[in-house]
């Protein structure tokens, strides 16, 4: 290392960010550090786990002051690193210090390469840094055509060679590379396959690799990895009918994240579609502990109604208390309307059935020259429940020729024929919209 590079790294703190004074002193003999180089790095790599990065940064420091070509610390020193925004300039300088130190390590300097494609194909500001006099990328080709490297040469360094000369050959460091049609080809590629790449996989197959990968020590770089082997193990599983798909989404649910909304609602769905009311109510009682907002608690309560349809049966009298809390929450129109909802079909199967009229004609009302189509078909669909348990059929089959013409019933006699016109006067009548709507009243 000459002066004037020591000076240049030193002055930006880099070369004691690998050497501090208060550790570089110390390093006269082997016996301040235990002999067991893997227990060492399995100590930083735990700390790092934890988030203790400092911690950990210092275990690697121990590392690379005895071992400098012990590439794992240096691995691990750069993830340290990038666990802050903007470190990518300090990993290439620890990189730079390294091989100063270390110059035949070729290890090293494919690192520093890999750094220097990422800062060529993105990162203007770094690529300023580095200050190549050339193009960065054809000085990276270079190397990796060097007699030295040549002869190195492993399938990881040939795939990284391979991709510098695509780069190079595309202009992928020249202007924007949100610009360059072939770069941008080839960043979707890579992350199509990276996306498909356990398609091919059968569920066993799938279930066998999760297990693998469950087996090892939590790893905050494994939790996409995880998420996404759950996620398509799950959908095989939909997709075959397996009735074990549900306990896949709940282990899911329960061992790796209460607050992923997508596994939620697959357990929402298929809870649903197979009538496990009770393990809707278990998961819809975790979340509400859990966020204890509006919408949580509105679907705890969706979830006791549902069971009571399903069971013909009493509400729970926990919806008193759900009910309670929603009143009290209300903020917003909306939310005012997913209370009135709920509560005119509480009347209704409650075989209060004057009260839910009166809370219908007054929701109708409100809802005179509406233009949103789903909500104007949610009150529809409630007021054929009304009919259904009133048992007026005829009241039934009527609603859907109000909606395709409301006009004609402007000025019916009957205070609730009426209120259904007026609502539905501005709904979209699509030939769609209409077969949902009779689908549905058919199944009130």
């Amino acid at each position: 290392m000459t002066r004037k590079d020591f000076l240049a790294l030193g002055s930006l703190g880099v070369f004691y960010l690998l050497f501090p004074s208060n550790l570089y002193s110390k390093v006269t003999s082997k016996s301040c550090l235990p002999d067991d180089v893997n227990a060492l790095l399995k100590s930083a790599s735990d700390l790092k786990k934890q988030q203790k990065f400092e911690e950990a940064k210092k275990i690697y420091q121990k590392i690379i002051i005895q071992f400098p070509n012990e590439i794992r610390a240096y691995d691990g020193m750069r993830k340290v690193l990038l666990s802050q925004k903007n470190k990518e300039w300090e990993v290439i300088l620890m990189f730079k210090t390294a091989l100063l130190i270390a110059p035949h390590n070729i290890e090293l300097q494919q690192r520093l390469n890999k750094e220097y494609v990422n800062a060529a194909t993105g990162n203007r500001k770094i690529v300023k840094l580095i200050g190549s006099k050339g193009r960065l990328l054809t000085d990276v080709k270079k190397q990796y055509e060097s007699p030295t490297q040549r002869g190195f040469r492993n399938v990881n360094m040939q795939e990284q060679y391979s991709k510098v000369c695509r780069l190079v050959e595309w202009d992928a460091d020249i202007g924007s590379p949100h610009k360059n049609a072939k770069f941008k080809a080839y960043k979707k590629e890579q992350y199509q396959k990276q996306k498909h790449r356990f398609d091919h996989l059968t569920t066993d197959e799938l279930n066998s690799e999760l297990n693998t990968l469950l087996a090892k020590p939590f790893s905050k770089d494994r939790e996409q990895h995880i998420r996404q082997l759950y996620n398509l193990s799950f959908k095989k599983m939909r997709k075959e009918k397996n009735p074990e798909a549900l306990n896949k989404a709940l282990t899911y649910y329960n061992t790796v994240d209460k607050e992923d909304p997508l596994f939620l609602k697959y357990i929402r769905d298929l809870a649903r579609f197979q009538k496990k009311h009770d393990v809707l109510i278990q998961i819809e009682h975790q979340n509400n502990a859990l966020k204890k907002t509006f919408w949580s608690s509105l679907s705890l309560l969706d979830a006791y109604i549902k069971k009571a349809e399903h069971q013909k049966s009493a509400v729970s009298t926990e919806t008193i208390g759900l009910m309670k809390f929603l009143e009290e929450n209300i903020d917003a129109p909306d939310k005012r309307f997913e209370v009135n909802t709920r509560k005119i079909k509480l009347d209704i199967m409650g075989n209060q059935l004057d009260t839910a009229k009166d809370k219908i004609l007054l929701q109708c009302k409100n809802m005179y020259g509406a233009f949103n189509t789903h909500m104007i078909d949610r009150i529809n669909v409630l007021i054929a429940k009304y009919y259904s348990k009133k048992g007026d059929s005829e009241g039934k089959k009527r609603i859907l020729n109000i909606v395709v013409d409301p006009r004609q019933y402007f000025d019916h006699t009957d205070s609730l024929i009426k209120s259904i016109a007026l609502m539905n006067q501005n709904r979209i009548s699509k030939g769609v919209y209409n077969q949902n709507l009779q689908k549905l009243i058919s199944q009130s």
